[in-house]
Formats: structure tokens, sequence, C-alpha cells
């Protein structure tokens, strides 16, 4: 939804693209090549962070209708501990990030970002965040 509202507000010129920082977690699919690309000139400073085996992101499979993600991807093997190594990929669909993980996908890493249970988060009124484990000794290699 993020990425769709920020697209909206960018083409109806209520904003330039080069203001908006858009920052996703474990978002899906949202639109087609066409979208991608489009949504890549408009939004330089775009980022989809991905938790290892989130789930989310690969629901509306690309060979599915063409859906198509946007760049760029953060992604994070393994934990999401303070320290824990990340890759970046640029490119809107890249198998060195989460596309090469498509078996064995994952809803609880869907709602565990950066250590916190998203759910327990939300239902605390957003005040307390819930530990949920630690990755010391994590390691990605690009």
């Amino acid at each position: 939804m993020a990425s769709l509202a920020a697209s909206y507000i960018v083409t109806s010129g209520s904003i330039n693209g080069d203001r908006v920082r858009l920052i996703t977690y474990g978002q899906p699919r949202t639109g087609d090549f066409t979208f991608a690309t489009v949504h890549n000139n408009q939004i330089p400073y775009s980022f989809r962070v991905v938790h290892w085996r989130d789930i989310v992101p690969h629901i509306l499979m690309k060979d599915f209708e063409g859906y198509w993600h946007h760049k760029s991807e953060v992604f994070y093997q393994y934990g999401m501990g303070k320290g824990s190594n990340f890759t970046v990929c640029d490119a809107d669909e890249s198998s060195e990030c989460s596309d090469r993980f498509y078996l064995a996908l994952s809803i609880y890493d869907h709602l565990h970002y950066f250590d916190v249970d998203v759910s327990q988060y939300g239902s605390n009124g957003c005040i307390e965040a819930a530990t949920t484990r630690t990755t010391s000794g994590t390691t990605i290699h690009p």
C-alpha cells in the first residue's frame, strides 16, 4: 500500500518524487513491470526490506499475471538483530536477494522484523517492543 500511495501522490503532483523516502517491510508485489519501471523513475529513494524467508514478498508470483517488484531490496538473510549483515539488490527482481528462496517460505519471518514481534508490538499500542530472538554471529555472503 505504501508504494502505491507514494506513486499516487507523486503522479498527482502533490510532491516531487525526490522528496519521498519510501521504506517498506515485507511488501508483496504491488504492480506489473510497467508500474515498477514508473515507480523506479518517480521515487529514487525506495527500499523494500525483506526478512529472510518472509512469505509475503513472494505472494503474487512474478509469473502469475505479470506482478513485479520495484527496486531496491534490502535483504536480511537469517536474522535481523543489531549488527546483522544485509545485502542490497538494486534490481527490481534479483536472484541475489530473496528471489532465490521460493520454497520453504515463512509466515514467522513476516511477523518478526528487527527482532520484534510486529503483531505483539501493534497489540501493545506500538509502545513497547517485544524482543523475539537474537542473531549474533549471523553472516550473509552476497
